[in-house]
């Protein structure tokens, strides 16, 4: 995606900025690339994020896979095969979800936390299979605990260059979520996003949770890198 004439942060920008990963953008930056990702992703933010106010967190069976589940990913992209579809209905892992509340928070998943340990143990549990890599398991396992685990994808990936997936990655978005200046930037973001008129589709974002907007910003940072 080209740049479209917004400027992306780097250390030499001046002002207060958020950091996402190794990229910063100021408030009013986001404010309209929020706009923008939600004027073109319609489709992703009703049937995938459950947008305007999600009823169903973490689905209608919160701790097993369903058919709804996987597609609800793949409007959101994951690319799912034929064959990634009787793994991931057969995976065994209720105790791993029953050991993670779907209202967990990563801002509260400090590295070496209970919460944090049996985040990456669920995580653990979906990896291995030959073609389910990490951006097809972040968008299911977002959908499934949507204020814990962020989603990745290749944009993301530039965006957090120096994390790498599993724990690693966690641990790198957990330290950007309670960032006490992203802290208060995210809140401006939501009052904003509030104040949007009722015709805009940035609206829909006011009820996404704080990972959710970071993602996104994440991914337009990456892609515009």
């Amino acid at each position: 995606m080209a740049q479209s004439g917004w400027r992306v942060c780097h250390e030499e920008c001046e002002g207060v900025a958020m950091i996402i990963g190794s990229r910063k953008i100021v408030v009013d930056e986001a404010i309209a690339q929020l706009r923008l990702y939600a004027e073109t992703n319609g489709a992703v933010l009703k049937y995938y994020d459950g947008l305007p106010g999600p009823t169903t967190i973490g689905g209608s069976d919160p701790d097993r896979i369903t058919l709804e589940d996987l597609a609800r990913t793949m409007v959101a992209g994951s690319d799912l095969r034929a064959l990634d579809f009787p793994w991931l209905l057969e995976v065994e892992a209720e105790k791993e979800f029953a050991a993670v509340p779907v209202d967990a928070r990563l801002e509260d998943a400090t590295p070496g936390s209970p919460l944090f340990e049996a985040a990456t143990a669920l995580d653990e549990k979906f990896s291995g299979h030959r073609g389910f890599g990490h951006a097809k398991k972040s968008k299911l396992l977002h959908l499934k605990r949507p204020y814990l685990f962020p989603v990745s994808d290749s944009f993301i990936r530039m965006t957090y260059s120096d994390a790498s997936a599993g724990p690693d990655f966690l641990a790198a978005v957990h330290r950007d979520l309670v960032n006490p200046a992203n802290v208060r930037d995210f809140k401006l973001l939501q009052v904003r996003l509030i104040a949007e008129p009722a015709t805009s589709a940035a609206r829909l974002l006011s009820e996404a949770p704080t990972l959710r907007l970071l993602d996104i910003l994440a991914s337009l940072l990456g892609e515009a890198k």
